[in-house]
């Protein structure tokens, strides 16, 4: 057995206490499952206002501060359990607990990032703040950590701040969960960052002539992982790079895709809290149950029709244009859809507009509304995930286990984790899904239009139940972290 290890995983946000994406479903799942395989692991955090709405914390190291640049700035760090969601599903049953960073300067706000209408100017001075207050919050824990993990741009400081440590300092390992996110700063945000200036020439942090964060995760980590193995090839390509493919390519001997897994306590057809019926790959017959629940709720009409859920961003990345521009096609397909997240307000108004032509066939909910996707996901029988481009995607992970068949364009993580049916199955060897390569609407409705035909036959249910026994847990995901953080430190 590898030797236990003590890892310090330091994200923005952490599901269930606060979430804007699928980063806060890894932070909360990936370190229980490496505690689980001997390696006990810390999160760190934020305490965000919308957090400490929510949940009991306590003080347990109330007189800390950092240097940010001619200033010294107070926090506190607090602890309490990471779960369950007052609000949602999800808990780690051994009680385990975060540390969330208090300082109301940064993080007494509305909203995370943002205050809805744009992100908050000072995020780079917020994040850069946070990396140190996670440094220094290490000097007072009892003990040594052996690695830190860093998440995105928002904590990709950590990955300098270590190297300038010198020896004795835990490995750094660096996830990408979102290459299209730089983390851009002004040059002189320098003073804030407080580095020597050698960190911030081209060989190090600087973005044509910003500052790039997630650049800095990249060159000074010991090794750098993404969320799918085709998506670690995809990022070194100018199409997927965002301006740092050569800078990826120069670190592809540290670089490694490992695909996401799913938390199958939250997300569980046969113990799910949220829907109306539960149901499992040996007693399907709760999912059509499912399906007239989230019908009869939304005011869809009793059909046969085959009913395709949405559930997503509503942004340039996922594809939504896609969708607005093949929805006349799709419609004449004689199919149902539910769309529902929250983004650009352009693309809310084109399906607002697409639903006023369809409305006895559409419905769009326009909320990040954790309980409706669960309902919402059982009772489909298609997934679309139509994306531009996506690391890993979880939708689609979700949407197997509940029996409901993912359309996917063939990129990222959808590509590694959906197989393309290819018309026939010998011996039970089950494809799980349909995938097209183009990002073209006339490709999106050609494969609609097949998972239509499929939904007319008995293949479609035998599909469906495949898919169910399909096993995309932590558990080996984990492992594969594992192996990454011996290889940083040198074992």
């Amino acid at each position: 057995m590898p030797e236990s290890l003590q890892v310090l995983f330091a994200s923005s946000e952490v599901s269930p206490l606060a979430q804007t994406g699928g980063l806060a479903e890894v932070a909360g799942s990936l370190p229980q499952a490496l505690g689980s395989q001997g390696h006990p692991t810390t999160v760190i955090m934020p305490a965000y206002r919308q957090t400490l709405a929510k949940w009991r914390f306590s003080e347990i190291y109330p007189d800390l501060s950092v240097t940010m640049g001619a200033e010294e700035v107070p926090f506190s760090v607090l602890t309490g359990p990471l779960g369950p969601d007052p609000a949602g599903a999800g808990s780690w049953p051994d009680g385990r607990k975060a540390l969330l960073v208090k300082c109301d300067r940064y993080f007494d706000r509305e909203g995370l990032y943002g205050d809805g209408s744009a992100a908050f100017p000072d995020n780079h001075e917020r994040f850069a703040f946070f990396s140190k207050a996670v440094m220094e919050t290490m000097k007072a824990i009892p003990g040594q950590f052996d690695v830190v993990v860093a998440n995105d741009w928002q904590t990709a400081l950590l990955m300098p701040y270590l190297a300038e440590s010198g020896p004795g300092a835990p490995a750094g390992v660096f996830i990408i969960h979102n290459q299209g996110f730089l983390g851009l700063a002004p040059p002189e945000a320098r003073g804030l960052i407080g580095l020597p200036e050698f960190y911030y020439g081209l060989e190090g942090m600087e973005y044509y002539g910003q500052l790039s964060y997630l650049k800095a995760g990249i060159v000074y980590s010991k090794a750098v992982v993404t969320v799918s193995p085709t998506y670690a090839r995809e990022i070194q390509t100018p199409e997927g790079g965002n301006g740092l493919d050569g800078v990826l390519r120069l670190h592809s001997g540290k670089l490694s895709g490992i695909v996401n897994g799913v938390d199958y306590v939250s997300w569980n057809p046969a113990a799910d809290r949220f829907i109306s019926h539960g149901y499992s790959e040996k007693n399907f017959a709760g999912k059509a149950k499912c399906k007239a629940s989230v019908k009869e709720q939304l005011k869809l009409a009793p059909s046969d029709r085959p009913l395709f859920a949405m559930v997503s961003r509503l942004t340039a990345q996922k594809g939504i244009s896609l969708v607005v521009e093949a929805g006349p096609e799709l419609f004449k397909l004689g199919i149902d859809l539910i769309i529902l997240g929250t983004g650009e307000p352009w693309f809310e108004e084109q399906l607002r507009n697409l639903m006023g032509r369809y409305p006895d066939n559409m419905r769009l909910i326009l909320a990040y509304d954790n309980k409706l996707a669960h309902q919402i996901i059982a009772g489909s029988d298609f997934t679309l995930v139509p994306s531009m481009y996506e690391p890993c995607g979880l939708i689609q992970l979700y949407s197997l286990r509940y029996g409901t068949i993912p359309i996917v364009r063939a990129i990222g993580g959808l590509n590694d984790t959906v197989r393309d049916y290819a018309g026939q199955n010998p011996d039970g060897l089950w494809d799980n899904g349909f995938k097209f390569s183009q990002f073209q609407a006339p490709a999106l409705t050609r494969a609609v239009r097949r998972a239509t035909e499929l939904y007319r036959t008995p293949d479609f249910k035998a599909m469906a139940l495949a898919n169910m026994a399909e096993d995309h847990s932590w558990e080996s995901s984990a492992a594969e972290y594992v192996k990454v953080f011996h290889k940083a430190l040198g074992r």
